[in-house]
């Protein structure tokens, strides 16, 4: 009590007192600035997720349309199509949330008192970050657990759709996955001969361990009389698959002629099931694991060029060709065999090539899905850094300022992850290039705006440092 009296009288705190209220002052900061944010974010989300909702519907329209589908399998459909949704949504909301409580917070003068009071700025976004990586966790679990079988049941739900019709649509240069158990790739098509030139299919029969993969240099599309069935005749290819008792072992299988049957497309409506997932319907786990069995089937094609061209090297150039005019015309003939059998061997180089280009192109997809599932989460992180301080700079809390700067922001990013893709999948640039150096550049941005903001310094002062001395600004 003695010790108590003597601090009322001398005026002075006990440094537990002194230091609880700090903490208590501390967390009541870190509250009030999550709610100024949670109102934002659920607006921001709610608003996001209706416009691509409504950009989607007029596809969904054009599927159903005439079908006469049932209410319950719309809805379905609608509601597996949510997930892809809720991914872009929820980086985008997190930054119309910053933009927004950051910008009322700086035109309320409520920044300022902060800062007067000693409190730094990155203390300020201290829990938005927390935040903003909690949400980054919760949703690489999505992308991984949640959103995979959104996107398996929307497909294979909109596969049975499809197949109530058969108007299958044979597109150049896009993956056809209308067809039940088949992935089909094809050059170009003639829509008046139904002549297909340069035709990959990879055949997922469920009776079949191992999925295989036809590649033939052409082939005809036909339909039967009742529009059920659809017949592949292909030419000039190869059939490629793995040993089913044996993964290990590969198989391949040259054919001139080869029908491919295609039975039972009905018109009504059948829903199935389908354990085949493609790589937006797995997780980066199971992507991991096929990236290592293509890059296993690779090693077949390039064994088989180098054998080809160590026997081909041994057998014509360990002798020097003789030519004399007493076997003038012998070795014209052999010159002849030699140029039939060299251009024989460079159509099958050609062809395993091709063979290691698309296994090539489908571990370049596949790695940049696997990164895509965590540098997207990874985006509510970086828009923190970059729309606090922009919140700071703009002084307006206003939705329509905070969407704009949000809709520029994100059609930037968006353009970095479409152009890294196809650079990517062409093999020009890394997938982890492709899928990260928007998250790098727009973090490198907001870490310069932060240090503009704290510093109270001019956005453009770093071109004052370019300038020679003795030269004024």
């Amino acid at each position: 009590m003695e010790a108590v009296t003597e601090n009322k009288s001398t005026g002075r705190q006990s440094p537990i007192i002194s230091f609880l209220k700090f903490f208590d002052f501390r967390n009541r900061i870190s509250r009030y600035i999550l709610r100024e944010h949670f109102g934002p974010f659920l607006f921001g989300f709610i608003i996001i997720t209706f416009i691509l909702i409504i950009d989607f519907v007029p596809h969904l329209v054009d599927l159903i349309v005439g079908k006469d589908l049932p209410t319950s399998i719309i809805l379905r459909v609608f509601f597996y199509q949510i997930g892809w949704m809720i991914a872009l949504s929820v980086p985008m909301a997190v930054l119309v949330a910053t933009l927004m409580a950051f910008g009322r917070l700086t035109s309320d003068f409520e920044i300022t008192a902060l800062k007067a009071s000693g409190v730094h700025l990155l203390r300020i976004m201290f829990p938005v970050i927390l935040a903003s990586c909690a949400i980054a966790f919760g949703l690489v679990y999505f992308n991984n657990v949640v959103l995979p079988d959104f996107n398996h049941r929307a497909r294979v739900l909109m596969q049975d759709i499809n197949r109530m019709r058969p108007t299958l649509r044979m597109r150049s240069g896009a993956f056809i996955t209308d067809i039940k158990g088949y992935i089909i790739l094809i050059d170009s098509v003639n829509h008046t001969t139904s002549e297909m030139i340069g035709v990959k299919i990879m055949e997922l029969e469920k009776k079949r361990k191992a999925p295989r993969t036809i590649v033939a240099q052409s082939g005809f599309l036909t339909f039967s009389r009742d529009g059920r069935d659809l017949t592949f005749d292909l030419k000039d290819g190869e059939i490629h698959s793995f040993d089913e008792e044996n993964p290990e072992k590969y198989r391949r299988l040259a054919f001139t002629t080869q029908r491919l049957l295609v039975s039972d497309v009905s018109d009504d409506f059948k829903e199935s099931s389908d354990q085949f997932r493609t790589d937006r319907e797995k997780s980066s786990q199971q992507m991991l694991e096929d990236i290592m069995k293509w890059e296993t089937g690779i090693l077949p094609y390039r064994v088989k060029i180098s054998e080809l061209v160590d026997n081909r090297l041994t057998e014509y150039f360990s002798d020097s060709l003789p030519v004399s005019p007493d076997t003038l015309t012998t070795d014209i003939i052999a010159l002849k065999n030699l140029a039939r059998i060299v251009e024989a061997d460079s159509r099958v180089i050609s062809r395993e090539r091709e063979g290691i280009r698309m296994q090539t192109k489908l571990i370049n997809s596949y790695y940049v899905e696997v990164y895509k599932k965590y540098s997207i989460p990874t985006a509510c992180i970086v828009f923190v850094l970059i729309g606090a301080p922009l919140g700071v700079i703009s002084r307006r809390g206003n939705m329509g300022i905070s969407i704009g700067i949000s809709l520029g922001l994100f059609i930037m990013y968006w353009a970095f992850l479409i152009g890294g893709e196809d650079l990517a999948d062409r093999g020009i640039i890394s997938a982890f290039t492709a899928m990260w150096s928007a998250n790098i550049i727009i973090g490198a941005i907001g870490l310069y705006l932060i240090y503009i903001v704290t510093s109270e310094k001019s956005p453009w002062f770093i071109f004052k440092l370019t300038k020679g001395p003795g030269r004024t600004a």
